[in-house]
């Protein structure tokens, strides 16, 4: 499927059947719902970056497709252009919770055959449904669900969603399903509206370093909860001074001695859990700590180095599979997503 034809998809279907009065002309993303405090928690995507997504996605025709949070619809009726129709029988499904959002795209969507839109919660929708060849959200989650694992075809099928950095922001991110894992085929850095529903309030995977720190001379990090990944270094201190997921044994770190360290000013490092040992970085300095933390420091630099060299600055850069016995876990973490030599 080439540009041409990408672009050709997106010139048949109006925008103003989708977009609020007066914004379809914009450019930029467009605001189609807020909340009562003014938080956007739907938009269309900006167009070029909409046509990105598709791109990495290949050949469409005849595949099915699922999209979490449909909005207005106006992806899904960009996705009927180029999945094709198979009769009467949809390729293209979506769920959206918020019921205004759903009468709009049953309207907008009148005359775009093969296509059904569900409402509700896309947890309770999607099992129902059977695999998919492609799964698509544009709200952020805070990891990767099992659910969608499980309703991904494997091996081909293709997961795209942008996955939230705590702190702000996401990585918007194309995985290829394999009889492995998932593995990374291209990824963006993007700003993207919250999920919403069961899914928009599950912290269990990450916990604040301020919540962890005791303030005191001496302190030790207290790990209360947490995930492991089966490997040591890939439980990681991640992006924004945020833990992810470390082994579960892994119960405390002596950061103390004589003097108290602020952990929420190192915002990158790396832990093995299983020695009690890491390094961590901000800036030009770094703190390593337990017998393998030179170690850790060493690694830390090179990868730091590695990526510079490479004009790598940032975790869309970063490419890693994900073993599919990782997804034991009721989700992953996506803390994984930082994880240095994933």
């Amino acid at each position: 499927m080439t540009d041409t034809d990408i672009k050709a998809a997106f010139a048949r279907v109006d925008l103003e059947r989708f977009a609020p009065r007066g914004q379809e002309r914009f450019d930029g993303p467009i605001r189609t719902f807020s909340d009562a405090d003014g938080t956007t928690l739907s938009a269309i995507s900006d167009r070029t970056f909409l046509r990105w997504i598709v791109g990495e996605l290949g050949d469409l025709r005849g595949k099915r497709i699922y999209e979490i949070g449909t909005g207005t619809g106006y992806l899904v009726s960009v996705l009927a252009q180029l999945a094709g129709s198979e009769g009467e029988i949809p390729l293209i499904f979506g769920c959206e919770i918020i019921p205004d959002l759903f009468d709009q795209s049953q309207r907008a969507l009148i005359g775009t055959s093969g296509v059904r839109v569900q409402l509700g919660d896309w947890v309770d929708r999607l099992p129902e449904l059977g695999l998919f060849d492609v799964i698509i959200a544009t709200s952020a989650f805070r990891g990767i669900p099992r659910l969608l694992r499980q309703a991904l075809r494997v091996p081909g099928g293709l997961l795209a969603m942008p996955i939230a950095i705590p702190g702000g922001g996401d990585c918007f991110t194309v995985f290829h399903a394999t009889e492995e894992g998932l593995s990374t085929i291209d990824a963006r850095m993007s700003v993207s509206v919250p999920t919403t529903g069961s899914m928009a309030d599950e912290d269990t995977w990450y916990i604040p370093l301020e919540k962890l720190v005791d303030p005191r001379p001496g302190s030790f990090v207290h790990i209360e909860i947490g995930q492991g990944f089966g490997h040591p270094v890939l439980d990681t201190l991640g992006f924004r001074s945020y833990l992810f997921g470390a082994e579960p044994k892994f119960h405390a770190v002596n950061l103390g001695g004589e003097r108290t360290f602020d952990l929420r000013n190192y915002a990158f490092g790396l832990i093995d859990g299983e020695r009690r040992s890491g390094a961590l970085y901000h800036h030009h300095d770094m703190l390593a700590f337990g017998d393998l933390g030179l170690e850790c420091a060493g690694a830390l630099a090179a990868h730091r180095e590695r990526w510079k060299t490479n004009g790598r600055s940032d975790l869309s850069q970063v490419r890693y599979h994900i073993p599919w016995a990782a997804f034991d876990a009721d989700r992953l973490p996506s803390g994984y997503v930082a994880a240095l030599g994933g």
